[in-house]
């Protein structure tokens, strides 16, 4: 159905998603921003109670709770796990994009049963993401709060690349739609831990969303430019990120993460695009498992001799 959409309809349905965030967002967002600690300092006293995290369910199969102390109190976040065959396989760590609910929608239809990757599949939870309205009143409640959803699931990436790793995982694969997309490049510029970072939908500035959001619907917004680029364009991260590793994918129709306004952050980088809007983009789910299947393909292949590689470069689409 979304293949076949033209222009206007794929515009005028992230125009009304849009809308409905823009209307959501609390005023607090804007008043409370000018104590807001840095974002570092807020990972630094962001932890996994590993008390009430028992290392060995880490890697079962299923859901499994994990529990956060962070600045703002304790935060139950969960992860998706679906272990791969072989223990030796790599591990692909996916995000979900922002309100996204169930956190794992988009990761079942990315990662279908019926045509497993050779990897370990984890699916992170970002913090304030248990109940559809969170999103809006906890993570856009405050600078801080968008700062601690993301301190949250970068502390969960790197428990579970943790444990993998130690249990012969030989790689980690970050991917992320929209919100997950910022969260691995943010984490690989903070870390350089993966083996590769694919973005879709996605770019390091979160910034240029809000500020084209405002603009979209000519909503005042009383932070400026300058101090909103300051603290929620992280392409300083994204900057350490090693290019080669980065296959990002963009909406040629996207009026969330604007074409003509993140491209120029993957200039270096294997980009990828589709003629589709933010919403069209998301729901026709088959382009992006195609990126997905040829980006893995390609890696894979550099890892292993050829002959071991038996990826399903084009699975075909479910539900």
């Amino acid at each position: 159905m979304f293949s076949s959409l033209n222009n206007s309809v794929i515009r005028q349905l992230d125009k009304l998603v849009l809308y409905t965030m823009n209307q959501r967002v609390p005023e607090s967002l804007q008043t409370t921003y000018q104590d807001t600690p840095a974002f570092e300092t807020v990972l630094a006293q962001t932890a996994v109670d590993l008390s009430q995290t028992p290392d060995y369910l880490l890697s079962a199969p299923g859901e499994h709770a994990i529990q956060l102390n962070t600045m703002l109190g304790p935060i139950t976040c969960h992860v998706r796990v679906r272990p791969a065959r072989d223990p030796h396989a790599p591990l692909l760590i996916y995000h979900h994009g922002f309100s996204e609910m169930p956190y794992y929608g988009s990761w079942q239809r990315l990662f279908p049963k019926n045509h497993p990757y050779p990897v370990h599949s984890v699916c992170i939870q970002a913090p304030y993401h248990d109940h559809w309205r969170a999103p809006f009143e906890q993570s856009m409640a405050s600078v801080l709060h968008i700062y601690q959803t993301f301190a949250g699931s970068v502390r969960l990436i790197e428990l579970m690349q943790n444990h993998f790793e130690a249990n012969g995982a030989p790689y980690t694969i970050l991917a992320g739609v929209s919100w997950g997309g910022i969260t691995s490049l943010l984490y690989e510029g903070l870390f350089q831990r993966a083996a590769t970072v694919i973005p879709m939908l996605s770019s390091p500035d979160l910034a240029q969303v809000l500020l084209d959001i405002a603009e979209l619907f000519g909503r005042p917004i009383d932070i400026s430019r300058r101090e909103l680029k300051q603290m929620l364009d992280f392409s300083p991260y994204f900057e350490r990120c090693s290019n080669d590793k980065v296959y990002p994918l963009l909406g040629e129709k996207d009026l969330f993460f604007r074409y003509e306004n993140h491209q120029h952050h993957f200039a270096n980088c294997q980009l990828n695009t589709i003629s589709q809007g933010h919403i069209s983009g998301f729901f026709h789910i088959a382009p992006l498992r195609q990126h997905l299947a040829h980006t893995l393909q390609h890696l894979v292949a550099s890892h292993s001799p050829a002959e071991s590689v038996h990826l399903p470069i084009t699975p075909q689409p479910v539900g």
